[in-house]
C-alpha cells in the first residue's frame, strides 16, 4: 500500500514539476519576431514569430505574386495554407471600376438622348399649340359644381372641411406636444450623464487612473518596440524640397529611436526603394506584471465601483 501511494505521490510530483517548467517556459522564454520587406529587384515581404528553440515557429511570406502562412510545431509541418494573390485581388477590383465607368457612360449617353428627345418636343408658344377663342369660351361657360349644389349641402361640404381642418390642427398640436416632451425627457438624461462623468472626472482617484494606464502603455510600446533593426531607402521626388525635408524628417527619427537608418536621397527623380527588417522580443510575463499592477490598484478599483454604482444612470440594471 505505501508503494502505491509512492508511486502516486512521485506521479503527481512529476506531473506538478513538468506544469510548472511549461508555465515558466511559456512566462519567461521570449517570442521572437522579425519584420521584413523590399522592392528594390522584386517586391516581397514575410513576417516570422518563433518561440523556444523554433519550437513554434509561424511565417507568412509574399514574393513575385506568390505567398503562403505555414506553421511548425517541434519542426513538423501542421499546416501551409496558400494566400490569394494580390494581383487578382487588384484585378477583380479594377474590373468593378471599369464596370461601373461603363455604366456611368451609358447613363450619360441615355441622358444625352433623352435631351435629343426633349428637343423635339414642340414648344408650347409655337402654332401648334395655340387656344382658339372658342375653346375659351367653352371652358369660361363650363358650370360650376357649386352651382349646382343646393344651400343645405354647402353648408354640409363647408362644415366637413371645418371639421377635418380642426382635427388636423389638433392632431399638429398633439404631435408637437410629444416632441416637446420627448426633448425634455431627453435632456433630463444627458443632464444625469453630465453630473454622473462630471463626478467621475473630479474623482480624486481619476487621475492617478490615467498615470497608471498612461504608465503601462509606454511600458508596453517600449517592450514590444524592435531591438534589432536594419533599413536602407531610397528616396527622390522631382521636387528638391521635399525630398530635403523627408531627409530631414529621416535624420530626426534616427537620433529619436537611436536606430541607424541608411538613407540615400535622390534629386530631380522619383523614387522609393525600401529594403530591411526589425526584429524584437516579446516576454509574457511582463504583460502578466502589468495586469497584477492594474487588477491591484487601488484607485482603479475606486474608479470601477464609482462607476458600477453610477450604471443605473446609463441603462444598466
Amino acid at each position: 500500500m505505501l508503494k502505491v501511494l509512492a508511486v502516486i505521490g512521485i506521479v503527481l510530483a512529476s506531473i506538478i514539476l513538468l506544469f510548472l517548467i511549461i508555465l515558466n517556459i511559456f512566462l519567461f522564454v521570449p517570442f521572437r519576431y522579425k519584420i521584413g520587406c523590399s522592392n528594390k529587384e522584386t517586391l516581397y515581404g514575410y513576417f516570422l514569430l518563433t518561440f523556444f528553440l523554433s519550437f513554434l515557429r509561424i511565417r507568412v511570406y509574399y514574393k513575385e505574386k506568390m505567398g503562403y502562412a505555414s506553421l511548425r510545431l517541434f519542426g513538423i509541418k501542421i499546416f501551409d495554407k496558400e494566400i490569394p494573390e494580390l494581383i487578382e485581388m487588384l484585378e477583380n477590383l479594377s474590373d468593378k471600376l471599369s464596370k461601373k465607368d461603363k455604366t456611368e457612360t451609358k447613363e450619360s449617353t441615355n441622358e444625352g438622348s433623352e435631351d435629343a428627345k426633349q428637343e423635339t418636343i414642340p414648344d408650347p408658344d409655337t402654332e401648334e399649340f395655340e387656344i382658339t377663342e372658342e375653346e375659351i369660351e367653352e371652358f369660361l361657360n363650363e358650370p360650376d359644381e357649386t352651382d349646382d349644389m343646393n344651400a343645405l349641402e354647402k353648408n354640409i361640404s363647408f362644415l366637413s372641411s371645418l371639421k377635418d381642418f380642426i382635427l388636423n390642427i389638433k392632431k399638429k398640436w398633439y404631435n408637437f406636444k410629444e416632441f416637446i416632451n420627448e426633448k425634455i425627457k431627453q435632456w433630463e438624461l444627458t443632464k444625469k450623464y453630465i453630473k454622473f462623468y462630471w463626478k467621475v472626472l473630479n474623482h480624486p482617484s481619476f487621475k492617478p487612473t490615467i498615470l497608471l494606464f498612461k504608465d503601462i502603455c509606454i511600458k508596453a510600446v517600449k517592450h514590444v518596440f524592435p531591438r534589432k533593426w536594419r533599413m536602407h531607402i531610397e528616396y527622390g521626388d522631382e521636387d528638391p524640397y521635399l525630398t530635403g525635408k523627408v531627409h530631414g524628417i529621416i535624420c530626426m527619427a534616427r537620433g529619436y529611436f537611436n536606430k541607424e537608418i541608411d538613407f540615400t536621397p535622390v534629386w530631380d527623380e522619383n523614387r522609393f526603394l525600401i529594403d530591411g527588417y526589425v526584429g524584437g522580443r516579446v516576454q509574457m510575463f511582463v504583460f502578466l506584471a502589468m495586469a497584477f499592477k492594474i487588477f491591484t490598484n487601488k484607485h482603479l478599483r475606486r474608479m470601477f465601483f464609482l462607476i458600477r454604482k453610477g450604471g443605473k444612470i446609463r441603462g444598466r440594471k
